[in-house]
C-alpha cells in the first residue's frame, strides 16, 4: 500500500536519530575503496551503519543515535548536532532528573564538554548502567573518557582548566548534587539566582561558539573543527601553545604526485607547480588529522605529527616540500 508505506517514511524521518553524513569528507569516498576505514562500522553496537558501494550508509531504524560511530569517525564525515545550554550537567536518556539530556553521552565532543562546564572548569555527566543499555552500550564509558582527554587539552590550550566527572546515578538534577531547589527556596527567590548563576557561567564560554557566519574557509569544515578553531582565534594563546592538532610531515624524496591531494578529505593539502618542480601547501586549520594522507603517499615520504603549536596553526597555509630544498634522489622526478 503507497499510503501506508508513505506514512511508515514520514515517521521514521520524524524519529530518525541517525548522524549526518558528508561522503566529501568520507574516506571510503576520497579513496574509492570499501575497505579504506571501517572505523564506523567498527564502533557502531547495533550493526546500523554498512559501507555499500563506497559509501557510508546508516539504517535509520537500527541506529539508536548513540554517536560511537560519529566520535571514532577519522575524517568527521558522520556528524551529530547536541544543543546544550552552557555550564549545566548533562544526563543520558537512562538517568532520570530535570538536568539537560542527550541520549548517550557518546555523542557530545569535546567542544560539549568544554560549553556544559560550570564557571569552575567543572563539567557533570550522569550515566546509567551502559553495560545493559540498548542505546550505547558497554563500549560508551571508554568513548566518553577519550573525548575528556580531547576535552582537557583543548581547555588547556585555551589557558584553561577542566575536570570531567562522570557518575553512574539513577538521577541527575540541574543543580548541583544535594542541593536541588525546593519549592519554597524557588519561591523565595531560587528561580532569579539560578539565573543570575547560569549567566555567570555562561559568559566566559560564549566565545567557544562560533558566530552566525564562519570564516569563508571554514564553512564547508565540520563544526567541531569550526567551533574549536573559533575558540582557538578568540583565546589566541601564545604561540608556543601546544593545541590538540595532529598535521603532516614531508620528508625529502615527495614526487609532487598529486595522491595525497586527492586522499585528502578537506582539500588541507595542494600542490604549485612549477616546470621546475613544485610545492606542498597546508592548511593547518583544514588538517583533521585523518591520516588519509600517509597511505596514500607511494614513496612513504608523510607521516604524522602531534606535538602542533598554536603559531604553526595562526600561520595558515605553509609549505609543506618544497622541491627545491630537496636534493633529490636517484629515479625522483616531479610531476
Amino acid at each position: 500500500m503507497p499510503g501506508l508505506d508513505g506514512l511508515l517514511g514520514f515517521v521514521l524521518r520524524a524519529v530518525d536519530v541517525s548522524p549526518h553524513y558528508t561522503p566529501e569528507r568520507c574516506l571510503v569516498v576520497t579513496r574509492a575503496s570499501n575497505l579504506a576505514c571501517r572505523a564506523c562500522v567498527d564502533a557502531c553496537p547495533h550493526d546500523a551503519v554498512r559501507i555499500v558501494a563506497m559509501r557510508v550508509e546508516v539504517d535509520p531504524v537500527d541506529c539508536t543515535g548513540c554517536g560511537l560511530c560519529v566520535r571514532e569517525c577519522p575524517s568527521e564525515a558522520l556528524e551529530q548536532r547536541v544543543g546544550l545550554g552552557a555550564g549545566a550537567p548533562v544526563r543520558c536518556s537512562q538517568v532520570e532528573g530535570d538536568a539537560q539530556s542527550v541520549q548517550c553521552l557518546a555523542k557530545l565532543s569535546p567542544s560539549d564538554l568544554l560549553h556544559v562546564a560550570d564557571r569552575s572548569g567543572r563539567a557533570v555527566l550522569g550515566r546509567g548502567d551502559c553495560a545493559s543499555c540498548r542505546i550505547g552500550g558497554p563500549g560508551v564509558p571508554e568513548a566518553v573518557a577519550r573525548t575528556a582527554a580531547r576535552a582537557r587539552e583543548l581547555a588547556s590550550a585555551l589557558g584553561r582548566d577542566l575536570e570531567v566527572e562522570v557518575r553512574e546515578v539513577e538521577r541527575l538534577d540541574q543543580v548541583g548534587p544535594g542541593q536541588r531547589l525546593s519549592r519554597r527556596a524557588l519561591l523565595r527567590g531560587g528561580i532569579r539566582e539560578a539565573g543570575q548563576a547560569a549567566a555567570s557561567a555562561l559568559a566566559p564560554l560564549e566565545r567557544l561558539l562560533p558566530g552566525p557566519d564562519a570564516e569563508a574557509g571554514l564553512k564547508d569544515m565540520p563544526r567541531e573543527r569550526t567551533r574549536v578553531v573559533e575558540a582557538l582565534r578568540a583565546a589566541d594563546p601564545p604561540p608556543e601553545t601546544r593545541v590538540p592538532f595532529r598535521l603532516p610531515r614531508v620528508a625529502d624524496g615527495c614526487i609532487l604526485c598529486p595522491l595525497c591531494t586527492k586522499a585528502c578529505p578537506t582539500s588541507a593539502l595542494r600542490r604549485e607547480l612549477t616546470p621546475e618542480g613544485g610545492k606542498l601547501l597546508l592548511d593547518p586549520e583544514r588538517c583533521l588529522g585523518c591520516d588519509a594522507c600517509v597511505p596514500a603517499c607511494p614513496v612513504k615520504v608523510v607521516s604524522m605529527a602531534d606535538e602542533v603549536t598554536w603559531g604553526e596553526v595562526r600561520a595558515g597555509e605553509q609549505v609543506a616540500y618544497d622541491s627545491e630544498r630537496d636534493p633529490g634522489r636517484p629515479g625522483a622526478f616531479h610531476r
